[in-house]
């Protein structure tokens, strides 16, 4: 609606009468000029409205792409796009294994975890442990969102 009005308007004024002046044609002339001008100006300026409003759009989610992190897990943990939370459930794992999974990626394949700058002997012991419950899927939106879960201990 308001995308009619500010097309509507414009043109309106652009071709209004305009009052009875006293000068020469040439004067008129360029009256006519400045009309044109006001009508090439407003139709540049609506169909950038249309280009940028389509813009807008394109930068929405499409509706049928599939999103990694909601596809079938099979009951494990996507190092890609699992929260910091996720690995609770693994003793000993949460908060600073966890930490370091969720804080480094995304991978590749589920062996990356071991290539992690700064992970103690403890850490590798744990990823050994839990090994078979991880998974690794293409990171997808949650690989952005992961660390900021708001989990508190």
């Amino acid at each position: 609606m308001k995308l009619i009005a500010l097309l509507v308007l414009p043109a309106v004024a652009a071709f209004s009468v305009a009052p009875v002046s006293t000068r020469t044609t040439s004067s008129a002339l360029s009256a006519t000029l400045n009309r044109r001008d006001a009508v090439a100006a407003l139709v540049a300026a609506g169909t950038m409205g249309i280009q940028q409003t389509a813009s807008a759009f394109s930068q929405q989610l499409d509706d049928y792409a599939v999103e990694p992190s909601q596809q079938a897990n099979d009951g494990k943990i996507d190092l890609n796009g699992a929260f910091v939370g996720d690995y609770m459930q693994f003793p000993g794992m949460f908060p600073h294994a966890a930490g370091k999974i969720a804080s480094n990626g995304p991978y590749a394949k589920v062996g990356d975890i071991y290539k992690i700058d700064g992970i103690s002997d403890h850490d590798k012991k744990m990823f050994k442990q839990y090994q078979k419950n991880f998974t690794v899927r293409p990171p997808g939106r949650m690989f952005k969102e992961r660390i900021n879960a708001r989990v508190s201990t």
